[in-house]
């Protein structure tokens, strides 16, 4: 059990290097998990009562002057044996608890990871958009500079020279908002990591989890379970404080006296059992109180689940419609590329201009980004999924 115990160590170990988290949130995490270990020993332990050791000196001297001295050494233990169940359910409850709150930790670690891909595919996704903006910014000079040169001769109206300049203003101001959001999404994804260059983070390989896969290993629920144990030990430890219990209670001592007309000194020591029940007028509100806890909970579980389902059903959603996106960029792309290589055999004849050509490849470059960029909003909506979920190693 032991040799299981430090393997499965060394491979959390050796999983926790390769994360991409920072060190100081590495660190915070591992000093968070050993605090619960630690605390869950001290729990388990809490129903062993510790030994008192006392020591006293005294002096004294009474009206008729008379003088004494007591020296006493003891030690005193009270334990109880049996709590009608009690003891048990207070190891149980230490227990889960810590399950529960070490459960706590890998969400955060997993919201930490969740966090840091997500940032890693919008970098990428929105170089992909600036470069596709950039496409359009190019088009939209063209397209200006046709119109404004159509209108110089008369062939074109000032509301088609007006419309052009607005969408390449438009164009321009689409830009400059695709590079702040890029700039914040790098300032944020480096308040999450060591290495200041992010571009040595890799992009894992996100796979699409089931509906039941996610459900059944979602980390919020399996921790939703560890406070169900939580509440219910509480429940029933409570009902245990007020049945009855078994008490041992011992001491031994040395004592040691001398006085003007006697002095004794030798060993003392007392031991036995006592047998209690509490008669408390709140037993039955106090009981119902933690019965009660134990059933919200089983309710916000539940409540949680439901709520998870429509999460799990709303991203599926989401995917579907970039995928029909990703279809009508495919279907853009076929046709671009057909007008294009029409048209580069009519700018070669001499019937269309180079800017027409230049526009229809901006246009098919556009379009494949396009097909890139929904495929990175698949991925970020797949990272959310796979991080709600515990893994191997994890």
């Amino acid at each position: 059990m032991k040799k299981i115990s430090i393997i499965l160590l060394l491979s959390l170990l050796a999983y926790s290097d390769t994360l991409p988290i920072s060190s100081e949130k590495k660190e915070i995490l591992q000093l968070k998990r050993e605090q619960i270990r630690q605390d869950m020993q001290s729990s388990q332990r809490s129903w062993i009562s510790p030994l008192n050791l006392s020591l006293s000196i005294n002096k004294s001297e009474d009206a008729l002057h008379n003088n004494s001295e007591t020296k006493n050494a003891k030690v005193e233990w009270s334990q109880d044996l049996f709590r009608s169940g009690g003891i048990y359910y207070t190891v149980e409850q230490a227990k889960a608890s810590a399950e529960a709150n070490l459960l706590g930790v890998d969400i955060e670690e997993s919201t930490y990871l969740k966090q840091i891909y997500t940032l890693k595919a919008q970098i990428q996704r929105d170089q992909l958009k600036m470069e596709q903006e950039q496409l359009t910014l190019k088009n939209m000079d063209i397209d200006l500079f046709i119109i404004k040169a159509k209108y110089k001769v008369g062939t074109s109206d000032i509301s088609e020279l007006n419309q052009a300049t607005i969408n390449r203003d438009n164009a321009r101001t689409n830009l400059i908002i695709t590079k702040n959001a890029l700039h914040n999404e790098i300032y944020e994804l480096k308040k999450l990591v060591d290495n200041e260059n992010i571009d040595a983070i890799t992009l894992p390989e996100i796979p699409m989890i089931s509906r039941d896969e996610y459900l059944n290993k979602n980390l919020e629920l399996i921790q939703y379970k560890q406070k169900d144990v939580v509440v219910q030990a509480g429940w029933k430890n409570k009902r245990s404080a007020y049945l009855p219990k078994l008490t041992f209670n011992g001491s031994y001592g040395y004592v040691d006296y001398s006085g003007d007309t006697t002095s004794y000194n030798g060993d003392a020591y007392s031991y036995g059992a006592v047998l209690s029940m509490p008669l408390d007028i709140n037993t039955k509100s106090s009981i119902e109180s933690a019965r009660l806890a134990y059933l919200q909970t089983k309710s916000s579980q539940s409540d949680r689940k439901l709520e998870l389902e429509q999460e799990y059903d709303k991203r599926t959603s989401t995917i579907g419609d970039y995928k029909e996106k990703i279809s009508v960029a495919q279907e853009m792309i076929n046709m671009y590329s057909e007008l294009y290589d029409f048209t580069k055999q009519q700018v070669d004849a001499g019937f269309k201009s180079q800017y027409d050509l230049e526009s229809l490849g901006n246009s098919l470059k556009i379009q494949q980004l396009e097909e890139k960029i929904q495929n990175y909003n698949i991925t970020i909506e797949k990272i959310s999924l796979y991080f709600d979920t515990k893994h191997e190693g994890k």
